[in-house]
């Protein structure tokens, strides 16, 4: 951990990582909409399933898997597919939640969901473009074919670090009281833009998919 090189390699990650994570896109809304229409505990539970699946592939791309789902042409083709309809599903119960007036007291009473609001955040990660794109390609592109397992681990923990981070974060922001005193008033259009963008990004990836990109 402490050869030059490996310093070297964790500071162009976090270099990287950072604006990667600051960017919005499923991962961010995901976290932002548990905590505004949910609850504190959600949002926190989304955004640690958002840091778990950016750990794990992570852990893939450091075990030199990365490479590989970069160049699985038909194998990245069908998670690009099912990527893509799970955020076409994921927009339309977003805009169906924007009808209704009060959602998130239903939600709260439901059993077991705030596992199921990790499972959102892990699933959401998992099938997200940005991410899979980053650790099949630039992550594992500075880990390089001979960095020894000790920078592996490193830049894994480092992963792991700033996104827990940053997600978690994301959660608590968006859950004090002045920022969902301000949702409350835009809540109707703002949860419309959300289902807009949700629903681009899956159709975008679904066609690319489809033609082969």
């Amino acid at each position: 951990m402490g050869h030059p090189s490996t310093w070297s390699l964790l500071v162009a990650l976090v270099a990287v990582y950072l604006p990667a994570l600051a960017i919005p896109g499923p991962n961010f809304l995901a976290v932002t909409q548990a905590s505004l229409e949910v609850s504190r505990r959600h949002g926190l539970a989304t955004a640690l399933g958002v840091a778990s699946g950016s750990t794990l592939l992570a852990c893939l791309a450091a075990a030199g898997s990365g490479l590989l789902l970069g160049h699985a042409g038909p194998a990245q083709r069908l998670a690009a597919l099912l990527g893509g309809a799970y955020l076409l599903v994921l927009a339309r119960s977003i805009w169906r939640q924007s009808r209704a007036a009060q959602p998130a007291t239903a939600l709260r009473l439901e059993r077991g969901s705030v596992p199921a609001s990790y499972g959102r955040g892990l699933l959401t990660n998992l099938t997200n473009p940005k991410a899979l794109v980053f650790f099949s390609t630039i992550f594992a592109g500075l880990l390089g074919a001979g960095a020894p397992w000790s920078a592996r681990a490193a830049a894994v923990a480092t992963i792991f670090s700033c996104s827990v981070g940053w997600h978690l974060s994301l959660a608590t922001l968006f859950t004090r009281a002045s920022v969902r005193a301000a949702y409350a008033r835009m809540r109707r259009g703002l949860l419309r833009a959300t289902s807009l963008l949700i629903g681009s990004f899956g159709l975008r990836l679904v066609w690319q998919a489809a033609a082969g990109r």
